[in-house]
C-alpha cells in the first residue's frame, strides 16, 4: 500500500514539474496508455472467454493440440448479400420508406386544399343526378 502511494506522488510531482525532456513524459504516459488499452482488452477477451491470436492462427507450432479460431469462422456470417449505406441504418431505411409511400399516396388522392376567403360554392358545380349516400332500411 506505501509503495502504491509512493508510485502516485512521484507521478503527480512528474506532472506538476516536467523535466527538461517533455518527450520523456509524453513517452512515459503514451506506454502508461498503452498498457492499460491492453489490460482492458485482455480482460474483455477472457469475460467473453474467446482466445483469438495475434498472429496466424491457422499454423500450428510444435506440441500445440488445437489451433485457435480465425475471425471469420467466429463471426460465421456465411453469405450475406451487398447493403447500401441506406439499409445498414434503420431510421434513415424507413424514412426512406415513408417518404416513397407519400409519393406513391399522392399520386392516387389529391391533397387536400385549404379554404381561401369565404364559401365560394363548388367549384365544379353541382350535380343533381349524383348520389353518394347509403339507403337505409
Amino acid at each position: 500500500v506505501e509503495e502504491e502511494k509512493e508510485e502516485e506522488e512521484e507521478e503527480t510531482k512528474k506532472r506538476k514539474n516536467p523535466s527538461s525532456d517533455g518527450e520523456e513524459v509524453e513517452e512515459d504516459l503514451y506506454e502508461k496508455h498503452k498498457k492499460l488499452n491492453e489490460q482492458k482488452k485482455s480482460k474483455k477477451k477472457k469475460r467473453k472467454g474467446i482466445a483469438i491470436l495475434p498472429e496466424d492462427p491457422t499454423v500450428m507450432e510444435e506440441g500445440e493440440d488445437k489451433r485457435g479460431i480465425t475471425y471469420k469462422i467466429m463471426k460465421n456470417k456465411g453469405l450475406t448479400p451487398h447493403r447500401t449505406k441506406e439499409q445498414r441504418n434503420p431510421r434513415v431505411k424507413h424514412r426512406k420508406k415513408f417518404e416513397k409511400a407519400l409519393k406513391k399516396r399522392r399520386s392516387q388522392i389529391p391533397d387536400a386544399r385549404k379554404q381561401e376567403g369565404a364559401y365560394g360554392g363548388e367549384k365544379s358545380g353541382i350535380k343533381s343526378g349524383l348520389t353518394k349516400g347509403t339507403v337505409l332500411k
